[in-house]
Formats: structure tokens, sequence, C-alpha cells
């Protein structure tokens, strides 16, 4: 089965705590690894924009979950790709809280400096999250 990769996008239903944050990613990371998916998630300006990779079978099924999840409305599958590697293989669930997204690094990928992943295309969208991740450590 080859691999996938995922980037999504999804507005909060509702502004959630530090707390939240830590705890979506804690339970992520345990079920990911159980099913063999890695990735990394960005929350600020009241967005997700998120990456998973692994098998076809166990994204597709994570995905259904998320588009079900009330935490969040409108996701859109802004890349949904066969990959020859993972880039995200060292994180289960890593995340990049709204504290290390500057203005400039949002302007490289997208045509204003406030973060929406909505204005962004899907491979600046993938860029952004591949090149936070290596800048910044991914908790």
């Amino acid at each position: 089965m080859p691999l996938i990769r995922l980037v999504y996008a999804s507005q909060f239903a509702s502004p959630i705590s530090e707390q939240d944050a830590q705890d979506i990613i804690e339970i992520s990371t345990v079920n990911n690894r159980k099913h063999d998916i890695t990735g990394v998630l960005c929350d600020s300006n009241f967005y997700y924009l998120q990456c998973l990779e692994g098998g076809r079978d166990e994204v597709n099924h994570l995905y259904q979950k998320i588009a079900m999840d009330k935490r969040h409305v409108r996701p859109v599958i802004l890349m949904y790709q066969e990959i020859l590697h993972r880039e995200f293989d060292d994180w289960y669930m890593g995340r990049i809280p709204a504290i290390n997204i500057s203005g400039a690094m949002v302007l490289k990928y997208s045509r204003e400096r406030e973060f929406n992943p909505y204005t962004m295309t899907p491979e600046s969208a993938y860029q952004f999250l591949f090149e936070l991740s290596r800048l910044n450590a991914v908790l």
C-alpha cells in the first residue's frame, strides 16, 4: 500500500486553550502511533493546518474522523498525494503553536502576513509546515 500525504485546513469551532491543544496532541500521538501515521499540526489565528502521512487506508480513515470532529469547521483537503517517503517521520503528531509563527514566515507562503491556510496553495501550505517544523522545535 502506498504512502499518502494529506494536508488539510480547518477553522476552530470555538477558541481553544493551550491545555486543549496539548490534549489534542497527546491523544493524537497515542492513536497515530498505533496506525503508523506521522505528521504535524499548526494552530494559529483560529485556524488549523495539518499534514498527515501514512498508509492510504489509515490516513483516509483518520481524516474521516477529523472531518466529523466538532472542535473545528470547514475542513478542506489542500493536498492529497502519494509520496516516496515521509517528511515528518520523527513525529506521530508534532505541533507548531501560534507563538512560533511570524508574519514574515506567513508572508513567504501566502499573500498576506496573517495566517490563513485557506489562502495558501497546496504546495505552499505543505512547504510552510515543512519549513516551520525544521526551524522550530516541534512540540
